[in-house]
């Protein structure tokens, strides 16, 4: 049965996949976007373009008001948009799905390896820099009760067409020093996952899940000093090199270190294969990094800043 879906971040890295994958399952879609332009790139792709803000609370509540869910993939900070886009939808037994992320699990390793995997049912204490984060992804879980079919989705490390967030930035700051870095011993571990597989995954709960339910989405798993070398294969750098939490702060700032670059994010996706039967199909990251996407976007750029930016 078709629905009209509302994606917020549309014209983002993941808001285009959900977007495609829901039209391509015959779906309409509203995309939310801030910008003339961007709202121009959704009409060329048959998104009707919404203008508005997460942070206009009355344009929120308008948007849900006249869709049959909202897919939220535009930021999984925003916890003022998300509670007005639960209370618009209070009581309507509509969808929400939040995208979240397994960054909730970091554990501030500094490049160290921790043996610890989590399955969505495993008790944590998130480390202060995600804090907010995990009490919103608690609270769109108990939004159930009110009425809401409310769903979060936790991705681990997302990859593939020569994007994400991760990946990119530290190949822009490998060509911009002519070196591949990772922290510490590097033998932190994140989960990844494959776009499109995650856009599957989208969709697949919008078709299956139990309201309130909540999804680590991965299906492998690398360490960060693996990726650094895969970067530095890709761009002929020679051997990735270590360098301190300091310096890597300084490079790329210290709530993408701690968050993403030097710790641990390993989870167990069970749930989402067998609740959702999601199968996951994409390639292996590392593999994608020297002779994939990533090779076919990056690996003759001589200017780090040449690479074209999504317009959200």
């Amino acid at each position: 049965m078709s629905s009209t879906v509302l994606v917020t971040g549309a014209n983002g890295y993941i808001g285009q996949a959900v977007a495609t994958r829901f039209q391509l399952a015959g779906h309409d879609v509203v995309g939310l976007v801030r910008s003339a332009s961007a709202a121009q790139a959704l009409a060329s792709r048959g998104v009707e373009p919404l203008l508005g803000s997460l942070d206009d609370e009355a344009a929120l509540r308008s948007a849900a008001a006249d869709v049959d869910a909202v897919i939220d993939t535009a930021s999984a900070d925003h916890a003022d948009a998300t509670r007005h886009f639960l209370a618009a939808l209070h009581g309507t037994g509509k969808t929400y799905i939040r995208t979240s992320g397994t960054g909730v699990y970091t554990d501030l390793g500094h490049g160290a390896a921790n043996a610890t995997v989590y399955t969505e049912q495993d008790a944590f204490k998130p480390a202060a820099v995600v804090s907010t984060r995990v009490e919103t992804d608690r609270a769109v879980a108990d939004a159930a009760q009110d009425g809401v079919r409310t769903i979060v989705l936790r991705p681990s490390m997302i990859f593939g067409d020569g994007a994400s967030e991760q990946v990119p930035l530290l190949i822009r700051q490998a060509l911009l020093a002519g070196r591949s870095r990772y922290v510490g011993a590097g033998e932190n571990r994140w989960a990844n996952v494959y776009i499109a597989d995650l856009a599957e995954a989208y969709l697949l709960a919008f078709d299956k899940a139990a309201p309130g339910s909540v999804y680590n989405i991965a299906a492998g798993e690398a360490r960060l000093r693996d990726i650094a070398q895969a970067i530095a294969d890709m761009l002929q750098l020679g051997p990735a090199t270590s360098c301190s939490p300091q310096e890597a702060y300084a490079v790329f700032g210290q709530r993408w270190v701690d968050v993403a670059l030097a710790s641990n994010s390993r989870v167990d996706s069970a749930k989402a294969r067998n609740e959702l039967v999601w199968l996951p199909l994409g390639p292996d990251i590392l593999d994608d990094i020297r002779f994939g996407s990533y090779r076919r976007i990056w690996a003759h750029k001589g200017d780090p800043h040449d690479h074209v930016q999504q317009t959200h």
